[in-house]
């Protein structure tokens, strides 16, 4: 459109200004047209959407994580890599906004949009972009925009959730989750989603069976045997629970969340002592609902 009105002006400028006989010296607009072809109004040939373009084609992290080949999202930032050593445009362009770098993903993304203008892998990570500035409302837009290219694109439709939830509509976002899983059984990220909140609301047995796939796929994963501590530790394994915990890596144990159901698992099992210890440590989070349930398992255990 901008090139399309600067032509209507230069067609204007040059039927008012005929009857003037003087030269004049070549203004911007005749600088930006100088060049112009029929080809400068072509647009390029279509990127068509391919499934394995919605996984990661390299490493962006060393740390065993059962999702890092759908998404990014657990992995910090300073483990990311640089937006410049990916191939793909699309991957710099999402790396660029994990890495909290707005503009460059902005710039890429505004110079592949006449590419991937029909391709829902696109309007969903421009959708992801504006969830991480906060912008919720702009995200709900591109996913919706995405799912209109393609019905049974799993990304979105998870994405959607992530919203839900984020705004604690949390049946809303079970739901999302449960399509998006039912929509590509081979998509993990929506059944962490879906067993977080199956966690929240206490669905044992659901939860469970969720977080033992994700742990079958990936042993290593510390959020996903975490999951899978919690909820045996809520079906009142403690001694298998405390098994699962033993597999945690150590940093990952000195997580609040974790430390003090770590803590807890040991005062079922009977040693009050170390459970003592572990929660002497604990400091008070920013979560005011984490914080509670420190406060009632300190004086259950002391």
């Amino acid at each position: 459109m901008r090139l399309i009105n600067v032509l209507l002006l230069s067609l204007i400028l040059t039927a008012c200004g005929t009857t003037s006989k003087k030269s004049t010296p070549k203004s911007d607009i005749d600088t930006e047209l100088e060049g112009l072809t029929n080809e400068s109004f072509e647009w390029p040939q279509e990127k068509g959407y391919n499934t394995v373009d919605d996984f990661l084609d390299s490493s962006v992290t060393n740390e065993p994580n059962v999702l890092v080949g759908e998404s990014v999202a657990k992995v910090s930032k300073e483990e990311l890599e640089s937006p410049m050593d990916v191939p793909r445009d699309i991957d710099k362009a999402m790396l660029a906004c994990y890495r909290g770098n707005f503009n460059l993903a902005d710039q890429i993304f505004d110079r592949i949009m006449r590419e991937y203008r029909k391709n829902p892998i696109y309007w969903n990570q421009v959708g992801n972009c504006f969830m991480m500035k906060g912008s919720m409302r702009k995200a709900l837009l591109y996913f919706n925009k995405a799912r209109d290219l393609k019905s049974s694109y799993t990304p979105p439709v998870n994405n959607i959730g992530v919203i839900f939830e984020k705004n604690g509509f949390y049946q809303k976002a079970l739901k999302s989750y449960e399509e998006a899983k039912k929509q590509s059984s081979f998509s993990l990220t929506p059944i962490f989603n879906l067993a977080q909140v199956y966690a929240r609301f206490g669905f044992i047995n659901e939860g469970k069976k969720l977080f033992e796939s994700l742990v079958r796929i990936n042993a290593k994963d510390d959020d996903a045997l975490f999951g899978l501590a919690f909820f045996e530790l809520a079906s009142g394994d403690s001694a298998r629970s405390l098994q699962i915990f033993e597999a945690l890596s150590r940093d990952y144990r000195g997580y609040p969340e974790v430390a003090v159901n770590l803590a807890y698992a040991l005062y079922l099992k009977g040693d009050a002592s170390q459970a003592r210890d572990i929660l002497s440590d604990l400091k008070v989070t920013r979560n005011p609902e984490l914080n509670d349930y420190i406060g009632r398992i300190k004086r259950l255990v002391n």
